[in-house]
């Protein structure tokens, strides 16, 4: 690997008071530390909270499967202004946040989701780029088995759940439930 500030080759070592290797400069002494990617999303739901909006996926991973709105963030980016971009690119979506309603992390992946509770604000919602179909489904009519994702599987569970339970929509973040 070569330095991102100087462009010299890095060594993988352990830097001093840190615990892991990590690549460093051997010019520089810049240490590169590799983070997980942040996935922002989120679940919009109608203003009765009975509908659902889902993107069939038009890319890989999961081509022609259900997913909500989300994606990778962006530098320089608020999560806020990263989940409302992921909308408007995926469905052509505005919403209103409610609330961060869960965040976990796919270790394996190297993966953190922050996902939002949101209602539909528009009603053009429409496919974009990324999608071949934007689709409200009814909460007790969910494609279950054309899900693209565990973790939105995991999502919709919750809200339903939630749902159920009075529509208490509380916090989640423990993936593994699955």
């Amino acid at each position: 690997m070569y330095c991102i500030k100087c462009g010299s080759l890095t060594n993988k070592v352990c830097p001093e008071g840190d615990n892991r290797e990590r690549d460093v400069c051997n010019s520089c002494g810049y240490i590169h530390y590799n983070n997980p990617k942040i996935i922002v999303g989120v679940l919009p739901v109608t203003k009765n909270f009975e509908s659902i909006l889902l993107c069939k996926r038009s890319i890989d991973p999961g081509n022609g499967k259900w997913t909500i709105p989300s994606g990778f963030m962006e530098l320089k980016e608020s999560l806020e202004d990263g989940v409302q971009r992921e909308a408007k690119e995926e469905a052509n979506l505005k919403v209103k946040l409610l609330k961060l309603y869960s965040t976990y992390s796919i270790t394996n992946i190297e993966q953190v989701y922050l996902i939002y509770l949101g209602k539909i604000l528009n009603s053009d919602y429409a496919a974009m780029d990324e999608t071949s179909e934007v689709k409200l489904f009814d909460i007790n009519k969910l494609p279950w088995d054309e899900i693209a994702f565990s973790s939105v599987s995991f999502i919709l569970n919750k809200y339903i759940t939630d749902y159920e339970d009075g529509k208490t929509f509380k916090f989640h973040s423990n993936y593994r439930e699955l």
